[in-house]
């Protein structure tokens, strides 16, 4: 199997390009330049299919005019073996465009492997009606799998031979603004040998016209890169709702407007390390330590104004730091300033029997010394109650320790209390951190920067945890909550694989957990939660959207409420729901409105801008930071898969 070196490729064909267009381009001409001799026959269908792909793309992602050439090309300059497309030049016409894209079709390319790809990009650099505007971009994307000719082959009888060194190619592209893309493809098995023997020189050749004109290479040769390739073309594509451009005016103006009706909105980042000695540390779900803080960070991401760092980020900057020069004695310090964390907990769990205690230090940015100490234990079903209560006791009386303080002061915090000793009494201990390690691998599987392969281990190791205690007859409300989660991202993921069927089983779980969880809800000592399972049951269960929305959006509520992660969460469903997500725009009794969608959206990147919804939607709307605006108006829309499911 060939291995790919790192970063030296990018998925053209899988939307990485479009970060190349200049936010401010009036319009964008691109130019399919296709080998279509023989050896590339097997892969003609799929260029064919995936043209008008990339063309809708450009066209939604930039906003701006788009003109397509699509140009095929033999192995030589014979006259009978014209370049195909150069004389009907550009057209933004879709049916036009379309017939050019029909035409590729295999031709011969015998007598040899090379080809005359050199001549052919001259004349469509050369040739084709580029427009003058300076602010326009260009493309010029060549899809061959193989190379031109050595410089000092020259056979005049097939006219076989070298026409322009790499060098011309590249200064011509870059006097007329053209950048060059790449997609260099796998020869048919008929010509495996020549393709093997010659692709250094194809990449090579492909390597130097696209890093030399600003462009971007994709070299599917590569065993992993193509299977990526192949797992990606599984993926159903998504659609999009029109919701608007977003820019940072919009952002200001609704965190105005929320600070001139509820006043001021205060919150506290907090990054919770594993309680583990720092010569120990580990990030493994079993151990004690590292459950720990899943649950202290889930039970303080509950809270109104405390924001938690998810656990990935904490790890990966934790590594980060232990392999660099800083001294250990000024790793919390380092971390809080990595992690933007205003406070950061770490300590030490003891584990004596069913006996726990803990000790933590609190730390912040500005201190290299801990601020606070905080000490709690007990049984694990009333060791979070009793750390929870140890927290006001520190006394703070300035700084984010107070606003910490605050929220544990909270009518939620006072839920809270009740709600872990009523879900982990019904535990043993074993089931008890079962359920801990399943919280702790279901928050790391929310990151979408993780390999949908790495995020499919970790829910379905969270399943398996979770499956005894759902199959006993008392299991809990929360049990069965965790298990739904689990079971729908699991889902999602799977359906990102392309894996459909496996996704609409996982679906169906999904939906069977959270109707067990919601007839068990009234057991639960924690309104917020309750609630929550409510708005989901309406949504995915009972397709009542109108309820759906009345219920998630008391959520939202800036009230004691405010800031919670679960208004986060809210708001996210609300911005699916109003794009027609999840079937509702199939329905009549509801009418989504994109302008309410943008709204939230933008009140989630006002008011959690570091979350994974935030990162989602500056992702695919094409935040610019820069300029303080998304780069398309366009949002993503959910599958069908829920249509289908139940």
């Amino acid at each position: 199997m060939r291995t790919a070196p790192d970063a030296k490729s990018m998925g053209i064909f899988q939307g990485s390009f479009l970060d190349a267009i200049r936010p401010e381009t009036p319009s964008i001409q691109i130019a399919f330049l296709v080998d279509t001799t023989e050896s590339m026959a097997q892969e003609l269908p799929g260029i064919r299919a995936k043209i008008p792909q990339v063309i809708v793309d450009l066209q939604r992602a930039s906003g701006a005019r788009v003109e397509v050439a699509v140009i095929s090309f033999a192995d030589s300059g014979k006259s009978n073996k014209p370049m195909v497309g150069i004389s009907s030049g550009f057209s933004n016409d879709f049916a036009t465009v379309q017939e050019m894209i029909d035409s590729l079709q295999p031709q011969s390319g015998r007598p040899y492997f090379p080809e005359a790809v050199d001549l052919a990009v001259f004349k469509t650099i050369q040739d084709l009606p580029w427009s003058e505007d300076e602010k326009a971009t260009r493309w010029l994307m060549l899809i061959t799998d193989a190379p031109p000719y050595d410089p000092s082959f020259d056979e005049p009888k097939t006219q076989s031979r070298r026409w322009y060194e790499t060098d011309a190619l590249v200064n011509l592209a870059n006097q007329r603004g053209i950048n060059i893309h790449g997609l260099l493809c796998e020869s048919r098995p008929e010509e495996k040998e020549a393709f093997a023997a010659t692709v250094d020189k194809t990449r090579n050749f492909m390597g130097q016209l696209t890093s030399r004109t600003g462009g971007l290479m994709l070299d599917l040769s590569f065993a992993q890169i193509k299977d990526k390739v192949a797992k990606a073309a599984k993926r159903p594509r998504a659609d999009f709702a029109f919701v608007g451009a977003i820019t940072d005016d919009d952002i200001a103006q609704a965190k105005q407007e929320a600070e001139e009706q509820f006043g001021e909105l205060t919150s506290v980042r907090v990054a919770i390390l594993p309680h583990i000695p720092w010569n120990a540390m580990t990030f493994y779900h079993e151990d004690p330590g590292v459950r720990f803080a899943s649950q202290l960070r889930y039970t303080l991401g509950r809270l109104p104004g405390v924001k938690t760092i998810s656990s990935r980020q904490i790890e990966a900057e934790f590594l980060r730091l232990k392999s660099g020069p800083v001294d250990q004695s000024q790793w919390p310090q380092a971390l809080c300033l990595r992690l933007r964390a205003d406070v950061l907990i770490l300590g030490d769990l003891r584990v004596n029997r069913d006996l726990f205690d803990v000790q933590s230090q609190v730390y912040t940015a500005n201190s290299a010394k801990p601020i606070a100490a905080i000490s709690a234990s007990g049984s694990e079903d009333i060791l979070m109650a009793s750390y929870l209560k140890a927290i006001p006791e520190t006394r703070p009386t300035k700084g984010p320790m107070v606003l910490l303080a605050n929220a544990v002061n909270s009518e939620q915090a006072s839920d809270l209390r009740e709600f872990w000793p009523g879900i982990l009494s019904q535990l043993d201990s074993s089931e008890q951190g079962n359920l801990l390690s399943a919280m702790d691998l279901i928050e790391k599987s929310l990151d979408i920067s993780v390999e949908p392969d790495h995020r499919v281990r970790h829910l379905e190791t969270a399943i398996g945890l979770l499956k005894p205690m759902v199959n006993k007859p008392d299991a809990s409300a929360f049990t069965n909550a965790l298990m739904a989660s689990a079971s729908y991202n699991l889902a999602k993921t799977r359906e990102e694989q392309g894996l459909t069927a496996e996704a609409k089983a996982d679906m169906q779980d999904a939906i069977g957990y959270l109707t067990n969880a919601f007839d068990g809800r009234r057991q639960l000592n924690d309104r917020l939660l309750q609630a929550e399972i409510e708005a989901d049951h309406s949504l995915l269960v009972r397709k009542d959207y109108p309820a759906a929305v009345r219920r998630y959006q008391a959520i939202t509520q800036f009230s004691e409420a405010s800031l919670l992660k679960m208004a986060l969460r809210a708001h996210w469903m609300l911005a699916g729901v109003q794009c027609g997500d999840w079937g509702a725009s199939e329905t009549d009794n509801f009418t989504p409105d994109t302008q309410l969608a943008r709204k939230h959206l933008i009140h989630i990147l006002a008011f959690w801008p570091e979350s994974e919804e935030a990162r989602v939607i500056q992702k695919y709307m094409r935040w610019d930071s820069g300029d303080g605006k998304t780069g398309t108006p366009f949002f993503p829309k959910e599958g069908d898969l829920l249509l289908t499911a139940n």
